[in-house]
């Protein structure tokens, strides 16, 4: 199956959003905004073209100005790095808490 990414824009941050198997027919757009990433305008100049306006992205993670993510994961929100507590994993970047499954407790 073929998956869409979002990759956060800020410099040095390896942060991924994939869109996971489990979620068809939710738009990609509505999945990064419940996860925590923010979407923004950005003007693009190109020579001999217009301005033409693009979208870019900011993952959880460097939104709330924890970021750039450096280490990746199995965070469900940037892809980042995560610590095995008792409630769940905790992400070390955008501080997502991933509850443990029935069977990992």
């Amino acid at each position: 199956m073929i998956r869409e990414a979002v990759t956060c824009d800020r410099d040095a941050c390896a942060a991924l959003y994939l869109q996971p198997d489990d979620r068809p027919g939710l738009d990609l757009d509505e999945l990064i905004e419940r996860a925590g990433w923010v979407a923004r305008p950005a003007l693009l100049v190109r020579p001999g073209r217009d301005d033409q306006e693009v979208t870019g992205h900011t993952c959880p993670a460097c939104t709330a100005d924890r970021g750039p993510v450096l280490e990746l994961g199995d965070c469900p929100a940037c892809h980042g790095r995560a610590v095995d507590r008792l409630d769940g994993a905790h992400c070390l970047y955008c501080r997502t808490v991933t509850p443990h499954g029935d069977d990992e407790i």
